[in-house]
């Protein structure tokens, strides 16, 4: 899913994915059939532009994707920016 915080600074974002991995992680929901690890965890890619006339939204999202596999392939239960 996507978290989309208009009128927010990298800095503002980065602070809500890691406040919103701690909480995750903080509930212990077990996760039986993992490998990586016995409870749920989240992995969160952080994207940030300020809009311009040319600015693109699908390159927005494909930060935030990139992002988020470089933060599922360098150990999971984890932000990247």
């Amino acid at each position: 899913f996507a978290v989309i915080l208009p009128n927010t600074t990298a800095t503002g974002a980065v602070y809500l994915a890691e406040k919103m991995r701690k909480n995750i992680k903080a509930l212990e929901i077990p996760h039986v059939n993992s490998t990586v690890n016995p409870y749920v965890t989240i992995s969160l890619g952080v994207a940030s532009v300020v809009p311009e006339p040319e600015s693109c939204l699908e390159m927005l999202i494909e930060a935030a994707d990139r992002a988020l596999y470089q933060a599922k392939a360098t150990g999971r239960d984890r932000y990247v920016l």
